[in-house]
């Protein structure tokens, strides 16, 4: 199946981020800051081009969400929109910008809460590999996009994505995926992908990391791109600071365990400013993982 881009000019990824700091900016200045309305006005203006209804904000993008039906914007010039904003006085528009902070800071405190409880249910599914199997083979691989690309369609390839992976040749030796979804000024929209395997049953982590990205890159009409985390060019930086938790690790090593476990649990870090402004609607998720597929019968555990 083939993704239908969106090629809107305006990114939206980087616009909303755009907006949350306009807010966080205008709310901390204690005076109006230069050319505060022509900003307002170009991101407002920017913003009714991506906004849909039926998507669900983060609390500092609600206000420019309101505001879409306070103006009509379908005729509205930059110009002639500072102008409409301007008969509402800077601290105002501080006041109803304010209104939303305290929402904000519960959010904030409820993606932190919801980071490090997935943190630790990443620990925990390792606990279980790391007893049932003696060697494991950890691949990552990176996703994101060439193209500006609407929140929406990033959804709907990681779920062709994720199907892709299930029913592949790979599908059913993957012992746990992981994949946690971002938003990054630069970066936009972004996926980092994680794929546990038994060593004894799978080896090649760059090939594999391969397959999945050239999956995306189809998925996506080549409008997808993809990072190999395997690539000895980036390995050998990481090796030479002694941080490598990727690729073979044995479960009788320490400190390779530990690699791992930090490496892994990087996906779920709360203290990231990258989380998702927008979402598909209220339940869509910015992070998953399978169930641990772990042996049953412990004597089989291949040891070396």
């Amino acid at each position: 199946m083939v993704s239908i881009l969106n090629q809107n000019k305006i990114n939206e990824a980087t616009l909303l981020i755009e907006i949350e700091r306009f807010i966080q900016s205008s709310l901390n200045s204690a005076r109006q800051p230069r050319s505060f309305y022509q900003n307002f006005a170009d991101l407002l203006l920017d913003f009714h081009q991506v906004y849909d209804p039926d998507f669900s904000y983060s609390c500092l993008i609600e206000p420019f969400c309101r505001l879409l039906y306070d103006y009509d914007l379908e005729y509205e010039s930059p110009e002639s929109l500072c102008k409409l904003l301007k008969q509402t006085p800077f601290r105002q528009w501080q006041s109803d910008f304010d209104l939303n902070w305290t929402d904000h800071l519960d959010e904030m405190r409820q993606h932190r809460f919801s980071e490090k409880q997935n943190a630790q249910k990443i620990d925990s599914r390792l606990n279980l590999l790391i007893d049932e199997y003696s060697a494991l083979l950890v691949v990552r691989v990176d996703l994101s996009y060439v193209a500006n690309i609407s929140i929406e369609q990033v959804d709907d390839d990681l779920e062709i994505l994720r199907r892709k992976i299930n029913r592949s040749q790979y599908g059913d030796d993957v012992l746990l995926l992981i994949w946690a979804l971002e938003q990054g000024e630069s970066t936009g929209y972004h996926c980092h992908v994680a794929l546990v395997f038994d060593e004894r049953k799978r080896h090649g982590a760059w090939r594999i990391a391969k397959a999945v990205g050239d999956w995306w890159k189809e998925i996506t009409d080549d409008q997808g791109k993809y990072f190999n985390c395997h690539d000895r060019r980036y390995l050998k930086k990481y090796e030479e600071r002694d941080v490598v938790g990727i690729g073979v690790i044995y479960s009788n090593v320490p400190y390779q365990v530990n690699k791992m476990r930090s490496t892994l649990s990087y996906l779920a870090r709360p203290d990231k400013a990258q989380y998702l402004r927008v979402k598909t609607s209220t339940k869509m998720r910015s992070f998953g993982m399978s169930q641990v597929k772990a042996k049953i019968n412990r004597r089989n555990c291949y040891k070396r």
